[in-house]
């Protein structure tokens, strides 16, 4: 460091200390009652060479008469009538405003003291700082901040600053002034409440960074001070209380995003061009390692905030060049040696060791055995993540390695972001046959994953299969913060709701509908218990709750749409649970919270959600009913079992749990164990209703509506363990105490299944499903592109079902896909057009018998493959197998078109030797058939002769090449306008055919084999509704994680004479 040379900037004035001028620059910004001590602080120095300066920031809108501005410079001038008064038009913050005073003050043989408005300095302070910045040859130094109203209480004695820009505060929150800190010593930085800097330093660092207004100054400023040569250091000796009530003075400041953001730009600006890129990399590792410890310890904002600092930061390239050209044209001293002055490692590590080290020494002078109990607490704590997390490695390893089983709705994803984005904006739905609607929000969402995944959608599927249980349960321990403060009741909570099988359950028979219910249920009841908050809170505040509630909901929905109704009734029963406790009054905030985030989750996925607008919307909302109950047992439901669990009864203690909290709690956690055990009660209900069909018709599938019953359990469990904690234990003796006792060891009996199911590594998964079996069905063939057709029972069918009344007990169930294996496009249950009323019709015909000939009504479909699947590992098993439709094979093996092409236990395969490619070129007799409709021409029409057109058909492509020849061109989608096809600079409009189809009729003029062109025009409110969305999901994430939507302008500085004095250090004011 440069010390010593007089040409330097490090070298103090040539003056004596007694005889430095001093200008006191002050920034009053919100005048507050202790204004009056500050100020008689100021006056009370027992310096001789001080001058004072205020800027005076007026109220936004506000004029030179504004009587909070008058009555402020009116104290000021009755304290100090020497002071220099500048009134500051708007607020640009605090740096910007100081930098006006080095404008203002001539010469550089002096010093300025830049003070926040709630600062007093003791008497000696500023000769104290004065001495000994003469004594050390220090540039900048700042004084010992102790607690405005307890001066024992020490604030701040300098900060330490690591290399990526984060604080070590030095002193611990609370710690008492002993004089263990009264050494003079350096230090990187001190706090901008109170420095003391010398014009000549301050002018050759360029001042305060104008581009910062609040947060972060300080360390900017001192940083560009070290790489001058400059040395920073605390006075202790020099004293100053503080108050240090920012966010209460400035609530509409975000204080947390702004020191972040000028954390990062001033690490970027000050560092070497050969330590930048590796500075990048350890500012974005440690922002994620954060993220992920913030999710438990509730400071993740903190870290997203960083994170989205550093790209912000990155993007803006132009700016960071020429802040890092300015800064770096400072440099005198290398990166090396500034390091040494700053925290070896991470600041933040080093101060939760040395907070953690002082709470040790701390517990040795307390009562041992509280120090004992409070020490098993946090072991009990950490024994349970632990375990959680060693069970969580073993139970997904081989789903990570080998992949996840395509079982259920676990259909692999194949599609790029590119190509599911196209079909979003396209607005034809490619499931099925297609339909001109909204493809679903949930492709959208898919294809924003995919994105972020590098492209990589298996990577997706297999990080969604095993990451939405950890947000379920890491849910449930953010939702215990606002139960209860005992982290043993925590923890209970949060192993009871990861013990219960719903989850595991869901990965073994690939329910993706129950994961994402069971991922959202804890952040459900989060919202719901601070719902009645809003009652004191801010309308931002309010709206940013039901955002969050909206999104949550708006998310599940997307992907299974009756969750909105079961929010809906979770809402209705807790509020009854809480009105049973506490009454009606303590109802208000709940209703409009729920209420508006409803219609938010609604808006979220419109206009997909547009599809269930009609006369059969619950059936569209529940799904496929099978029309008989799943028989699945009231054990089963209880227990959450689907048939892959082993030990699942086990879980069923936990209702007993939930009881014996109901009775031993007393006052809050009485109110939590009634809501845990109404919710277990409502939805336990609801779930054997569903799978029992007792109301007559379809519910939301039981496992789904168990969700918020595992919900109950787990809050069940938090009750009781904080009763336990609070008034149970130190009572007086009776009946409670072993009965709680027995509750209490009745929570660990779920602990072995809950180890047991995670052995296998694959939680129970089947190692091989029927999609090792559907391979032979080829994909894009050259003979054409296909359809397949799935009959049998709803639950089984890889694709989104729809049921048929055939007058069996056990409805049919029917999917269809596109030749290949299901996709994601497939997993929405279809709208109703006319392709699917002509395959309801035929399918009617089937099974009543009345036509052998189901291959030619299906065959302008597309339909080539008819495939019954029997078992599939997961939900139907060779021990106990789902039915199949009465009737079903026997009306199959009668028809005279189809011939079976494979049968075994698990699959039953028949081609349809009638069929005609997607997209075909129809023979003679196909094309005469095509302009007639109904099954009598069907029948006696035999379409078989048909060409393809297209290989490689992908119905959600605006834009696809044909090869086509005179005649009829045949697709099986539904008639639409918007289809047009464009061969030889003309445009043929679409006509329907068979009834059902889309034909064009190409003129004999064109020549053989001419290249065409298949368009579909994408209507204008498709665009529209696309960008609405989109700009909707955007606004509700900025504002729900509590972030800017755009950045905070600095406003120009702007400064009014009040008087024509001027200021210099030789002569002082004249």
């Amino acid at each position: 460091m440069v010390e010593s040379a007089p040409e330097t900037p490090s070298s103090p004035p040539n003056a004596a200390p007694g005889g430095v001028p001093v200008v006191a620059s002050v920034v009053v910004a919100h005048p507050h009652p202790g204004l009056d001590a500050t100020l008689e602080a100021l006056g009370a120095q027992d310096y001789p060479h001080l001058t004072y300066l205020f800027f005076v920031v007026g109220a936004p809108g506000g004029g030179a008469d504004d009587p909070r501005l008058v009555a402020t410079m009116r104290a000021i001038t009755e304290a100090l009538p020497q002071a220099i008064l500048r009134t500051v038009v708007g607020n640009p913050g605090y740096g910007p405003t100081q930098n006006e005073a080095a404008r203002m003050v001539e010469g550089d043989r002096g010093l300025f003291l830049f003070l926040h408005d709630d600062v007093a300095l003791a008497p000696n302070a500023v000769s104290a700082m004065v001495v000994e910045m003469f004594a050390s040859n220090a540039a900048l130094v700042g004084p010992k901040l102790v607690d405005w109203e307890d001066p024992s209480v020490l604030q701040h004695v300098g900060l330490g600053v690591d290399r990526t820009g984060e604080v070590d505060p030095i002193v611990l929150p609370g710690e008492r002034d002993q004089e263990q800190h009264d050494g003079v010593r350096d230090v990187f930085c001190v706090p901008s409440a109170c420095m003391l800097v010398r014009a000549d330093v301050f002018r050759t660092a360029g001042g305060f960074s104008p581009e910062i207004d609040f947060g972060g100054e300080e360390i900017d400023l001192c940083w560009r001070v070290h790489l001058t040569g400059g040395r920073v250091m605390v006075v202790p000796s020099a004293l100053a209380r503080h108050r240090e009530d920012f966010s209460g003075r400035n609530p509409d400041v975000d204080l947390t995003e702004l020191r972040e953001r000028h954390r990062v730009q001033t690490v970027l600006a000050a560092t070497s061009p050969s330590r930048v890129m590796p500075v990048v990399a350890l500012l974005v590792g440690l922002s994620l390692v954060e993220a992920v410890v913030g999710v438990f310890s509730g400071r993740a904002k903190r870290a997203l905030v960083a994170l989205g600092a550093v790209f912000r930061t990155i993007s803006r390239v132009g700016s960071l060049r020429r802040r890092r050209a300015k800064v770096q044209a400072l440099r005198l001293v290398s990166d090396a040696e500034i390091h040494d002055l700053q925290v070896q490692g991470s600041a933040r590590i080093v101060s939760f060791l040395r907070a953690r080290r002082a709470r040790s020494d701390a517990k040795r002078l307390e009562n041992r055995i509280a120090a004992a109990e409070r020490e098993k607490r946090a072991r009990t704590t950490l024994a349970v993540f632990a375990f959680l997390g060693a069970v969580f490695v073993v139970g997904v390893r081989r789903l990570v390695i080998d992949g996840v089983t395509f079982v259920g709705q676990f259909v692999p994803f194949t599609e790029s972001w590119r190509s599911l984005g196209a079909a979003y904006r396209l607005g034809w739905w490619p499931g099925g046959f297609g339909s001109a609607t909204p493809a679903p929000t949930g492709t959208a969402l898919v294809g924003v994953a995919t994105f972020f995944s590098l492209g990589n959608p298996a990577a997706v599927r297999t990080v969604a299969v095993i990451g939405l249980g950890v947000v379920g349960v890491v849910g449930m321990w953010w939702f215990g913060r606002d139960v209860t403060q005992s982290a043993r009741a925590r923890a209970g909570g949060t192993l009871a709701y990861a013990m219960v099988p719903l989850h595991y359950e869901a990965v073994a028979t690939g329910r993706w509908s129950v994961l994402a219910a069971y991922a959202a249920v804890p952040w459900v009841l989060l919202a719901f218990s601070r719902a009645n908050d809003v009652l004191t809170a801010t309308a931002s505040d309010v709206m940013r709750r039901a955002l969050r509630l909206g999104l949550v909901i708006g998310a599940v929905a997307a992907f299974e749409p009756s969750f909105v109704a079961v929010v809906i009734v979770a809402a209705i029963a807790y509020l009854l649970a809480t009105a049973m406790c506490t009454g009606v009054r303590s109802l208000r905030g709940l209703p409009g919270v729920v209420a508006a985030s409803v219609v938010v989750a609604l808006l979220l996925n419109f206009p997909w959600i547009g599809h269930y607008v009609g006369s059969d919307w619950w059936s569209l909302v529940v799904g496929a009913d099978p029309g008989v109950g799943r028989g699945e047992g009231i054990l089963r439901i209880l227990s959450f079992d689907a048939g892959r669990a082993a030990f699942a009864p086990a879980i069923l203690v936990l209702y007993g749990v939930g009881a014996v909290a109901v009775v031993v709690a007393r006052e809050t956690r009485f109110v939590w164990a009634v809501r845990g055990a109404v919710l277990t009660a409502v939805f336990a209900s609801l779930a054997v209703a569903s799978d029992s069909r007792a109301f007559g018709f379809s519910l939301p599938e039981s496992a789904v509506l168990s969700s918020f019953a595992a919900g109950g359990l787990a809050l069940g469990v938090i009750a009781l363990l904080d009763a336990v904690e609070n008034d149970v234990r130190g009572a007086r003796f009776g009946w409670r105490q072993p009965l709680a006792l027995l509750a209490t060891l009745s929570v660990l009996v779920p602990v072995i299944p809950l180890a047991v199911n995670a052995a296998d590594g694959r939680w129970n998964q089947p190692r091989s499903s029927l999609d090792t079996l559907l391979l032979q069905l080829a994909k894009n063939p050259d003979e054409g592109d296909y359809r397949v057709l799935y009959l049998g029972h709803p639950d089984l069918l890889p694709a989104a079902p729809r049921t048929l009344d055939t007058g069996s007990s056990l409805q049919l169930g029917y999917a269809v896909t596109d030749d290949g294996i299901a996709t994601l496009f497939t997993q929405w249950s279809p709208g109703t057009t006319s392709t699917v009323r002509t395959l309801e019709n035929a399918l009617s015909h089937l099974m009543s018998g009345d036509t052998p000939r189901i291959g030619r009504l299906i065959a302008p479909l597309g339909v080539r493959y008819l495939v019954i699947p029997r078992i599939d590992g997961a939900r139907s098993t060779r021990s106990e197998p789902m039915a199949v439709p009465d009737g079903l094979v026997d009306a199959l093996r009668v028809q005279l078109d189809l011939r079976r092409q494979y049968e075994s236990d698990d699959l039953l395969i028949y081609e349809n030797t009638a069929w005609v490619p997607t997209v075909a070129q129809l023979s003679t007799a196909g094309r005469e058939a095509s302009t007639t409709a109904g099954m009598d021409e069907l029948v006696l029409a035999d379409l078989r002769g048909a060409t393809p057109a297209k290989v490689g058909f992908v119905p959600g492509r605006a834009t696809q090449r044909l090869e086509v020849s005179p005649g009829v061109v045949n697709i099986a989608v539904p008639p639409s306008p918007r289809w047009t096809l464009s061969v030889d600079g003309r445009r043929l409009a679409s006509r329907p055919a068979f009834g059902a189809t889309t034909a064009f009729d190409v003129p004999d003029t064109v020549m053989p084999a001419s290249r065409a062109t298949l368009r579909y025009d994408r209507p204008f409110l498709q665009v529209a509704f696309v960008v609405g969305q989109f700009a909707m999901w955007c606004f509700a994430l900025f504002v729900a994680l509590g972030l800017r939507l755009r950045r905070r302008r600095l406003s120009p500085v702007r400064v009014e004479r009040n008087d024509e004095t001027r200021i210099t250090f030789e002569t002082g004011p004249r």
